[in-house]
């Protein structure tokens, strides 16, 4: 029984690594980046933090015809900057439009851009916002993670939509 046990533990250390990505594929980036949507609609940072490195760099944009103001932060205020955006939110529904993949000839790196409509409900008012998303993704032991995102909110596009 020991060395049944032993050598099933040994396949499953053998076998582990052939489950990580061996480069970034738009499939592998895409569950990625599903799953960090879902979790901003359920406003789940807990959720999100999986899939970000400590070090991610967050630039948010708020554009209006004729005004740009930028934020930049780092994964831990990007993290209290949603929670307290997400204090007074009651439905956050985020649909992807389109998405473009420049995905580095080395299979390591990509750059990934997303156009989105963001319908977000606050005080049973609910608004509907165009966002242009720009996630740089690396690959590293075979994870999937977003080391750079960029969220261009375009505030000329909001509209109420109840």
């Amino acid at each position: 029984m020991k060395l049944l046990l032993k050598l099933f533990f040994s396949f499953l250390l053998l076998a582990s690594p052939s489950f990580a990505a061996k480069t970034l594929t738009e499939e592998n980036i895409t569950k990625v980046l599903d799953s960090v949507k879902i979790a901003r609609e359920h406003k789940s940072i807990k959720g999100m933090k999986n899939y970000f490195l400590s070090r991610t760099s967050i630039s948010l944009t708020d554009q209006d015809i004729e005004t740009s103001d930028t934020t930049r932060l780092s994964f831990d205020q990007y993290k209290r900057h949603l929670s307290k955006k997400w204090k007074n939110v009651q439905s956050n529904l985020i649909e992807v439009k389109e998405r473009s993949f420049n995905i580095d000839p080395n299979g390591k790196s990509a750059l990934v851009k997303t156009t989105l409509v963001q319908t977000i409900e606050v005080k049973g008012i609910k608004t509907a916002i165009t966002i242009y998303e720009t996630t740089g993704l690396k690959l590293v032991r075979g994870k999937v993670y977003i080391n750079y995102y960029s969220a261009r909110n375009m505030l000329n596009t909001a509209m109420r939509v109840n």
